[in-house]
C-alpha cells in the first residue's frame, strides 16, 4: 500500500483530485480537517481538551451551565462547539489558535497513523491518500511514501475563492499569505500536479502519476 500527501493552497482545487482517487482508483481518501471536526465532537478525544484550555470563553453551541471542567457535567449532553464563536476566537488571537492547534493537530496525526497501519494490516487497498493542507509543517511529508503538490495560480485560485466560496479580496490575500509560498511547497513535493486548467487535463496528470506507479 503505498502511502501519497495530498496539499496545495487554498483554492487549488484538492477536492477535484480526491474525487477523481475516490472514483477511479482502489484507494482510502481522508482529509485532516475531517478527522479534526470528528475528534472535537461531544466527548471525543480534543472535545474536553479545548475546554478545558479556554475556559473564559463560551464555545458551546448551547449555553454551558456547569464547570468545563467538570468532565461529569457535561456527560450524555450532546453539545457541540458552535462553528461561529470558534472561528472568531482562534482567528482574532494567534495564540488562541497556536493553542487550540497544539491540542488538535497531535491528536489528528495519531489518529491518521492509527488508520494507515490498520488499513496496511488489512492489506486490501493499493493506495491512502491524506489530503492535509499543513502537510509539510506538521511533518506528513517525511511519513508518507509520497507527497503530492497540487498547484494552480493565484489568480485562479482567487477566482475560484470569489466564485465558489463567496470570500472578499482581503480575506483571500490574508489566508494565502498566512500559507506556504509556492517555491517552499515546491521543495517538499514528489510530484507537481497542475490545476490551472481543464479538469480533463488534471486528470490526465493524476494518470500519468498512478501509471508510473
Amino acid at each position: 500500500m503505498k502511502k501519497i500527501v495530498i496539499t496545495g493552497g487554498i483554492g487549488a482545487g484538492k477536492t477535484a483530485v480526491l474525487k477523481y482517487l475516490q472514483e477511479n482508483v482502489n484507494c482510502k481518501v481522508i482529509r485532516a480537517d475531517d478527522v479534526a471536526h470528528i475528534l472535537m465532537e461531544p466527548h471525543e478525544k480534543c472535545y474536553y481538551e479545548i475546554l478545558n484550555a479556554f475556559p473564559e470563553y463560551d464555545l458551546l453551541t448551547y449555553p454551558a451551565r456547569q464547570n468545563y471542567l467538570d468532565d461529569e457535567s457535561l456527560n450524555n449532553k450532546e453539545n457541540p462547539f458552535d462553528k461561529e464563536k470558534l472561528s472568531k476566537m482562534i482567528f482574532s488571537d494567534e495564540d488562541n489558535r497556536n493553542k487550540l492547534n497544539s491540542i488538535v493537530h497531535p491528536a489528528v496525526k495519531e489518529y491518521i497513523l492509527e488508520d494507515v497501519q490498520s488499513e496496511e494490516d488489512k492489506g486490501e487497498i493499493d493506495y491512502y491518500f491524506l489530503e492535509v493542507a499543513l502537510a509539510i509543517e506538521e511533518g506528513y511529508d517525511r511519513l508518507f511514501d509520497e507527497t503530492w503538490y497540487i498547484y494552480a495560480s493565484e489568480k485562479t485560485r482567487s477566482k475560484r475563492l470569489e466564485i465558489n466560496r463567496g470570500y472578499s479580496e482581503n480575506k483571500i490575500t490574508d489566508i494565502m499569505n498566512s500559507q506556504l509560498s509556492e517555491e517552499e511547497y515546491k521543495l517538499h513535493a514528489t510530484h507537481i500536479i497542475c490545476n490551472d486548467n481543464s479538469l480533463d487535463e488534471l486528470y490526465a496528470n493524476i494518470g500519468n502519476i498512478l501509471h508510473c506507479d
